[in-house]
């Protein structure tokens, strides 16, 4: 009796409506509480044709079917256009909704009704008043797509004004960037020994590398917020984005490592009192091997899987099971190997720099760059050792990704600039203020003429401790000019 009433329900709903039953003894179709015989028939419904057209939608009317939830996926994966209503709300159907599966369950609500019932009877027991007729929640229905709806609030989680502070970044690095450039460059024309010693060669190398490392801050901030950016302009930038990072950083670590191997090399060829002559081209091997190594790994990323622009949805749902949140995330169907080698490859020189810069550790360099640059390769070791488990903790709060990212990059920039070139700075603006103190200190002493004007100093020839009359005054005068020449020198 409790299967026709459903039954009849069905019908009734449906009566007068576009939909129709198919005809011809095929429905209903009785399984017997069966649960294979109950698949069986669905696959026989899914399938028929007749005059009246094919079956756009099965109402079972109990869960039978989807006990089995091995061949209800198969079935609902090989007939995803028909539209299925299923009776009941078991746990296994219940899952199965949630990973769509089913587009709709009606059933009862035991544990609620009993809680409705027990609510009830302690209002009586209070004396609150309660209605005359009392209509408990007796059915349970889970549509993917109700009648009617309340209007959904979606939280994109867009990057917004936060892309301010990427753009910030960027322009900060560039101009601290572009003053180093144009300091090297004048000092360089000048033949200044503080940037002739430290091969300009290098230095610009190091510039360029953090020109192009630092422009990954702008594709951080595309995404596809309306009005900004379209989703092919979001692919783009999610593939600019590696090679940015990857060749900006090759470049500076590459010079750094090759600066610091030639050092070694050189300081142990003059321990074994033997002459070596190394070039600049001699040592730019490494920095085109590494490039060369990292171009390939991101040329078979993009060609053969590229990342592109996805929204993922976020674990939340409302009440009708519909997505609450979702965010941008640059995806490619099997992009960790492509990752996995560049990784790979950049911390392994990252590693063989930091070797090389501890055994220049004890090397003392007329401006001790060896020291900063092995400052600069174990904060670079560091920050990456520490940059890996934090960006893995963020993945699923995609502004705070976004910021961990942006900081990282404007620290790993600004550390490169300014360990790398602030010293010598320093040291060229110290040198000169020396040089104009003991200038101006050398002027003093020649304007210093008259012998009279010295204080401390006795001219007359009467002086108790001379015996040489009228001489005194040249004696003192002949000192004076010694003293001063001493200065000079």
């Amino acid at each position: 009796p409790n299967v026709q009433s459903r039954i009849q329900g069905v019908k009734e709903t449906l009566d007068g409506t576009s939909w129709k039953e198919i005809g011809g003894g095929v429905s209903p179709a009785d399984c017997g509480d069966d649960v294979e015989i109950a698949l069986d028939l669905m696959q026989q419904l899914a399938v028929h044709r007749s005059s009246e057209g094919h079956v756009d939608a099965i109402i079972p009317v109990g869960g039978w079917p989807m006990y089995n939830e091995i061949k209800w996926r198969e079935f609902v994966n090989d007939h995803r256009h028909l539209k299925l209503i299923v009776g009941d709300s078991l746990g296994v159907q219940v899952e199965l909704f949630n990973r769509r599966y089913v587009d709709g369950l009606v059933g009862q609500e035991p544990y609620r009704m009993g809680e409705f019932a027990i609510d009830t009877l302690w209002k009586i027991k209070k004396g609150d008043p309660i209605d005359d007729i009392i209509e408990g929640p007796t059915l349970l229905e889970m549509l993917r797509n109700p009648v009617r709806r309340t209007p959904r609030e979606k939280e994109m989680n867009n990057i917004r004004n936060l892309a301010i502070l990427g753009h910030l970044f960027f322009v900060v690095v560039v101009g601290v960037m572009l003053y180093f450039t144009g300091w090297t460059a004048v000092l360089h024309r000048k033949n200044e020994r503080v940037v002739t010693a430290s091969q300009p060669a290098f230095l610009y190398m190091i510039l360029g590398g953090i020109l192009v490392f630092a422009s990954a801050l702008i594709p951080l901030t595309v995404d596809d917020q309306e009005g900004r950016y379209s989703k092919k302009g979001a692919d783009i930038a999610c593939m600019c984005y590696p090679w940015l990072i990857c060749l900006g950083f090759t470049t500076a670590i590459s010079a750094l490592f090759t600066k610091v191997w030639r050092l070694n090399r050189l300081f142990k060829s003059a321990q074994r009192m033997r002459r070596v002559i190394i070039r600049p081209q001699d040592v730019l091997g490494p920095f085109f091997a590494l490039l060369t190594a990292n171009v390939i790994v991101l040329t078979c990323w993009t060609v053969l899987d590229p990342l592109t622009y996805q929204r993922v949805d976020g674990e939340g749902t409302d009440h009708w099971n519909r997505v609450i949140s979702s965010h941008g995330k640059c995806k490619s169907e099997s992009s960790a190997p492509y990752l996995y080698i560049l990784v790979g490859i950049n911390l392994a020189v990252l590693v063989l720099a930091n070797i090389q810069a501890y055994a220049a550790r004890k090397i003392h360099t007329e401006f001790s760059e060896s020291y900063y640059i092995g400052i600069l390769m174990v904060a670079c070791l560091q920050a990456i050792m520490v940059a890996i488990p934090v960006l893995f903790l963020v993945q699923g709060n995609p502004r705070a990704l976004y910021l961990v990212q942006s900081v990282l990059i404007f620290i790993a920039s600004m550390s490169f600039l300014l360990l790398m070139f602030l010293p010598k700075v320093l040291f060229l603006r110290n040198l000169r203020r020396e040089e104009r103190k003991k200038r101006e200190k050398d002027e003093q002493l020649q304007g210093r003429e008259d012998p009279d004007d010295i204080p401390g100093e006795v001219t007359s020839s009467e002086h108790p401790g001379n015996g040489e009359g009228g001489n005194a005054p040249e004696g003192r005068k002949g000192e004076r000019m010694q003293r001063q020449n001493s200065l000079r020198a």
